[in-house]
Order: structure tokens, then C-alpha cells, then sequence
């Protein structure tokens, strides 16, 4: 690749006569070869070929979406809002009718989405792909095929996930069969009371198919109160008891903001023990997840864009820091500080500059994934939600423009 010039960089915070932070960042030139940063420098060597102008952008590390649904959407065709429904049950009772259907154009829509994610600066995708017993694997080959093709843009997991339940898929083998496909790194799950009503068996099943496969975890959770709470707490029991510390996230939680005081600090704890991360969208038509109680007692938070105009929603801008804006906005995140933290939320935790405001991204080594932007410090980025965005992957210029 060879050199950027004029790239801003996040150097630390100093306190102003008011007493509140602001950010400092200064300009340099980083070398990239083979897709990782090579040299960091204030000052361009002489005689140099292949330089890159950054013109002054501010360089952050480049997006993660940790729960992202690439298949079964109407993104990239034709408009359609959302047929109401009485819950998740009613939700796969109408996608039965039309999978098959929707498989023709799958490729086209995925590409659309891809190309709309990364465009905003995303250069990994934890994809959720159906494995049912009405498509069976047939989304999951199309949307690997997808994925590949995009491997000069971005990395991805495909995560195997069972929408119409763990228990009715693996009872015809399906689960199992896809597990075994390879480039699958996660298996999925939903609701084991509500969708599976089986709690024990269900988390069973997963888990069991999980360690024979080697696989990682994540678990889609809509169940709220008392009862969601009781899976969560069933969860990290499996988890510990499995010794996959680490290796289980919980998508969705929504019984997490149902509960507070000394009830929420047992389930925290137990999540941040278990190491079992928590993606969430941010709702705004429920009570949002406590996100900076799970920071505060070191649980992992992912915000994500989940699913984007299908059948269950007819919302989603694939913007990951509009995403991460909101829950700032929700929790008023609103100082430098607690802005720049939540850039965290969408890089799986990556941030230019530590809690102590010393620099600790980029450094030689790192890979050369930035999210360029016309911005003057991360917390204005995701204040603003700034738009002018440059994309680089290892070390390549994959989307945007310089201006």
C-alpha cells in the first residue's frame, strides 16, 4: 500500500478553565504494508512513492457489527413496511410463507446491505443466517457465497440461527448438518421458553452441539422480566458449567432493563464472570438496556443494527454511529469523555485514547482497518454523526473520498 499523509490522530485530552476536557489530536503519517500499520510518523520521509492524502480526516478504528441479518429482507428491493403482528411466534409463522420465495433475490438484497454497512464504515460483520426446517441450509450457502465476494471489504462470522426454533431444527438434523459447513463459527439460539418451551432441553441442545463442534454462542433473548431474567441466569450457569468463558453473548436481553438495585448488580456479575457479551439495539419503544451499568461492572456491550427494513421492522440506516449516537443521546453520554467511550460500542471496545486519555490506537501492528471522518474528535463524531466518511480494510481505500 505504502504511505497516508495528513492523517489526524487522537493524542489525549487536556482540561480546559471551565474544567471539562476537550480532545487533542495531531496530524501524521502512517506507512501500511500487507495490511497492517508499519510505522507511525509526524513527519513524511523524503523521496516516498505511493502516498495516500488524508487531508486532515480524523482517523478511528473501523467498525464491528456484531448482529447483523443479511437474508430475508426487502433492503435493496422493493419498498414494504411491516404487516402487524402479536409477537415472535406470529413473526416465523408468517416468514414460513414466504422463504422460499425471497430466496431468488436474497443475493441482490445482501449486497445491497453489505455495501450500505460498510459504506458508513463497517469492516466486520457477525452475520445471522436462518437455518430452518423450511429453507433448511439454503440461506446459509447463498449468503456465504455473498460474503465471500466481498472479502476485499470485510471479515465476517456466519452465525447458524435457528428462527423457528433450536429444538424443531435440530430434531431434523439441520442444525448439525450446518455446523459442519465450514466457515460457520457460531451457533445461534432463540427464547428457549418461549419459542422452544424448554428451557433446560434447549440450552442443552445448544450447548451440546456448541462443544462437539467447537463453535461460540449467541443466543437471541426477547423474553423480558422475571422470565428473561431466569434464562440469562441459566445461561451463565451453562456457560460456567461448559467452561466457555468468553464464548456466549446474549443478543437482545430485553429482561435486563426490567431489573435494578442489588438484583441487577447478581446478573451483571454473573455475566462479567461467565464473560458473556450483550448486543443490543438500542430501543427506543421499550426501556433501553442499562448500558453504563454493564460498562461499569465490565460486561461487553455491542451495539448493532440487527435487522434492517424486513418483515420485523421497517427501520435501520446501517449506520453503526447513529446506533452508538442514540444510546449516548439515552443515557446522556453527552461530555467528551463518556461521547469518545461510546465509539466503544460499535469497535469492540477499541478507542484512541484509554480512560486515563493516553493514546492507545493505532500502534505499529494493529491492522490498518480505519473509519476516516471529517470530524475533529471521536466524541464529535458521535455527537454530530458526521457523514463524510473514507473506509480502509487492510490497508486498502474501499469506500468514500478525500475532499
Amino acid at each position: 500500500m505504502g504511505w497516508i499523509k495528513n492523517v489526524r490522530l487522537e493524542t489525549g485530552r487536556q482540561v480546559t478553565s471551565k474544567g471539562d476536557k476537550v480532545t487533542i489530536t495531531k496530524p501524521f503519517s502512517i506507512l501500511v504494508e500487507n495490511g497492517l500499520i508499519q510505522e507511525i510518523t509526524e513527519q513524511l520521509p523524503e523521496n516516498v512513492s505511493e502516498v495516500v492524502d488524508a487531508r486532515n480526516y480524523l482517523a478511528l478504528p473501523s467498525l464491528k457489527d456484531q448482529h447483523i441479518h443479511l437474508d430475508k429482507g426487502h433492503y435493496g428491493g422493493a419498498w414494504h413496511a411491516v404487516v402487524p403482528m402479536n409477537g415472535v411466534a406470529d413473526r416465523i409463522k408468517e416468514e414460513e410463507g414466504f422463504l422460499i420465495d425471497f430466496l431468488k433475490d436474497t443475493p441482490k438484497k445482501a449486497q445491497a446491505l453489505i455495501d450500505l454497512i460498510t459504506g458508513k464504515g463497517a469492516t466486520f460483520l457477525r452475520v445471522q443466517v436462518n437455518v430452518d426446517p423450511v429453507s433448511e441450509l439454503k440461506y446459509l450457502y447463498l449468503i456465504q457465497e455473498v460474503l465471500e465476494k466481498n472479502r476485499h471489504k470485510l471479515d465476517y462470522e456466519l452465525v447458524v440461527f435457528p428462527q423457528h426454533g433450536t429444538l424443531a431444527t435440530e430434531k431434523l438434523g439441520l442444525l448439525s448438518k450446518a455446523l459442519e459447513v465450514d466457515g460457520v463459527g457460531v451457533l445461534g439460539g432463540l427464547d428457549p421458553a418461549s419459542i422452544d418451551q424448554d428451557i433446560e432441553k434447549s440450552l442443552t441442545t445448544t450447548f451440546r452441539l456448541a462443544k462437539k463442534y467447537n463453535k461460540e454462542i449467541d443466543i437471541h433473548l426477547h423474553d423480558g422480566g422475571s422470565l428473561g431474567i431466569f434464562q440469562i441466569n441459566r445461561i451463565i450457569d451453562y456457560t460456567l458449567a461448559e467452561k466457555m468463558e468468553g464464548k456466549v453473548q446474549i443478543s437482545h436481553a430485553f429482561s435486563l432493563a426490567d431489573i435494578e438495585g442489588t438484583q441487577l448488580d447478581t446478573v451483571l456479575h454473573g455475566l462479567k464472570t461467565a464473560g458473556i457479551a450483550i448486543n443490543t439495539t438500542v430501543p427506543i419503544d421499550i426501556k433501553a438496556l442499562p448500558i453504563p451499568d454493564l460498562l461499569k461492572h465490565g460486561v461487553k456491550v455491542h451495539v448493532i443494527n440487527d435487522n434492517i427494513n424486513d418483515h420485523w421492522s421497517p427501520f435501520g440506516t446501517g449506520d453503526l454511529v447513529e446506533r452508538a449516537s442514540r444510546a449516548a443521546e439515552v443515557f446522556s453520554m453527552t461530555d467528551e469523555v463518556s461521547l469518545s467511550k461510546a465509539l466503544g460500542l460499535i469497535t469492540k471496545g477499541v478507542t484512541p485514547l484509554d480512560e486515563s486519555d493516553r493514546q492507545v490506537w493505532p500502534k505499529v501492528g494493529d491492522p490498518a482497518d480505519f473509519l476516516f471522518t471529517k470530524s475533529e474528535s471521536s466524541a464529535h463524531l458521535i455527537g454530530r454523526v458526521c457523514e463524510e466518511r473514507v473506509v480502509f480494510f487492510k490497508g486498502k481505500q474501499v469506500s468514500g473520498k478525500f475532499y
